[in-house]
């Protein structure tokens, strides 16, 4: 009996979905376009701040030595660092460590080659290397280098320009989070007022039906059912075309990006991260499809309801 009852609430409420005619059209489009905007939203933010962390992850901070200085000096501070529960690794670059370096990172250019090479010696400073867990933590470690034993010994340290890069990179995702949250919020708000409107127009198509339900005193829910299942089905449909969207604009942009970059990787990179990923951003579409979808319906006949 529940089987049969279930089956015909789903039944009316795809007739209905199908009578409405261009306002289910223009109500599903609504719906897709926001779930759409809604897992390009996601997706952005999610591949932001892995990006982000991988960044960050590769930020460290310089300490450069001045010259000459006591190798016991330096031991001292190398230890003292290491020590510190926020510091991951430690590692001393020598002078000549350093000007191999600037020789390989420089190889292309044969102007500054040749003039570190005229310069008549090595003027590069050996340095400490410093990687922390946490790159925000990187201020903790300031106190030390201003201590009375190790401030002869610095000549500089390279906080200020990574300070600079992880606040820029910190700025510009809440950006992109608030100009996401504010364009899928008002999306929403545009669905839920024309998926209300429509499931109002179809309560009024059938109000004389409605009438006669309640005068043979039909169950509330047998008169809500059929309304409710409409306003599921768009967020069903929306879910549906929005991931078909979503697969085709992802196809094009691994395309573009592999003919771009003349490689695969990056592309089938971002598709790969899509299909690991899909369980999850089909749940998460379809419940808010479905919320929005079902909220609309459920205001529309709740308020019909109470003014019959």
């Amino acid at each position: 009996m529940m089987f049969t009852t279930l089956y015909r609430l789903i039944k009316t409420g795809f007739k209905n979905f199908l009578r409405n005619g261009w306002l289910s059209i223009a109500s599903t489009i609504i719906m897709t376009l926001t779930l759409f905007i809604i897992s390009i939203f996601l997706i952005g933010n999610i591949v932001l701040s892995q990006g982000i962390q991988t960044i960050q992850d590769k930020i460290d901070i310089s300490v450069y030595l001045n010259d000459n200085v006591p190798g016991q000096t330096v031991l001292d501070m190398q230890k003292e660092l290491s020590d510190n529960q926020n510091v991951k690794i430690v590692r001393y670059v020598s002078k000549d460590e350093a000007k191999q370096k600037y020789e390989e990172k420089f190889a292309s250019n044969k102007q500054l080659k040749e003039s570190l090479d005229d310069s008549g010696g090595n003027p590069l400073p050996a340095s400490l290397e410093i990687k922390t867990y946490d790159p925000n933590k990187i201020s903790s470690l300031l106190p030390i280098f201003n201590e009375n034993k190790y401030k002869p010994i610095v000549r500089k340290v390279s906080y200020q320009e990574n300070k600079d890069t992880i606040d820029r990179l910190v700025k510009f995702t809440q950006f992109i989070r608030t100009v996401g949250w504010s364009v899928a919020a008002l999306l929403i708000i545009t669905s839920l007022i024309i998926i209300y409107n429509t499931i109002r127009t179809a309560i009024y198509t059938h109000k004389d039906e409605i009438e006669i339900m309640k005068l043979v005193g039909a169950n509330p829910w047998f008169i809500k059912g059929p309304f409710l299942v409409e306003g599921i089905m768009y967020g069903v449909f929306g879910t549906v075309a929005s991931l078909a969207a979503l697969y085709v604009m992802l196809r094009l942009l691994v395309n573009f990006l592999n003919g771009y970059f003349g490689t695969g990787n990056i592309g089938n990179g971002v598709f790969g991260f899509l299909l690991q990923n899909l369980g999850t951003l089909i749940i998460l579409l379809l419940a808010t499809g479905i919320i929005i979808g079902g909220t609309s319906s459920t205001v529309a006949i709740r308020k019909y309801l109470k003014k019959s």
